[in-house]
């Protein structure tokens, strides 16, 4: 395996750990460089694998469309967001940036209710990673599923740069 391989590696099972360390508590919560919209909408990261993740939104009336409804844009958002978090599971050290997205809204949910959100890793090209991502209820129902096409870049996260030096993250133990 290549130096880099095996770095992109350990930096994947490292991100792992720590989403799992993390598991069922608000993403709010975390240590380290959390994004602002990430800590609003409040994610608790239920699973985590290469490529795979599955976070838990309690939504909120700030949330709704006029009817109450868990609105389109945030369902777009929810979608974008856990596809976020599924990209550094994939322990690339430069950032992905999403290119192209598509949105199918399929069903409906109050904004007093919770959803789950699953995003895997479809093909992981050189340059280009592609997402699927779905959002149900905790019946099951499916309320929506997008696709995103993200590109790799050199740009060097902060949370890629702490998981690098250990800093904020509980990792010193390692």
């Amino acid at each position: 395996m290549p130096n880099e391989d095996k770095k992109i590696q350990k930096r994947s099972e490292r991100i792992i750990r720590l989403f799992k360390a993390f598991k069922g508590k608000p993403i709010s919560e975390a240590p380290g460089p959390i994004p602002a919209f990430s800590k609003w909408l409040g994610g608790k990261i239920m699973e985590a694998s290469r490529g795979e993740i599955v976070v838990e939104y309690d939504l909120r009336p700030e949330m709704a469309n006029p009817t109450g409804l868990l609105h389109g844009g945030m369902q777009s958002g929810l979608i974008d967001d856990t596809i976020g978090m599924c990209t550094a599971t994939l322990g690339y050290e430069g950032f992905l940036i999403t290119i192209d997205a598509n949105y199918n809204f399929l069903g409906k949910v109050k904004v007093d209710q919770s959803v789950r959100v699953r995003a895997n890793m479809v093909r992981e090209g050189r340059n280009i990673v592609h997402f699927f991502a779905q959002i149900k209820d905790l019946e099951d129902k499916l309320i929506a599923t997008g696709n995103a096409n993200l590109l790799r870049t050199q740009y060097k996260p902060d949370y890629v740069k702490a998981i690098d030096s250990d800093k904020g993250f509980g990792l010193e133990s390692e």
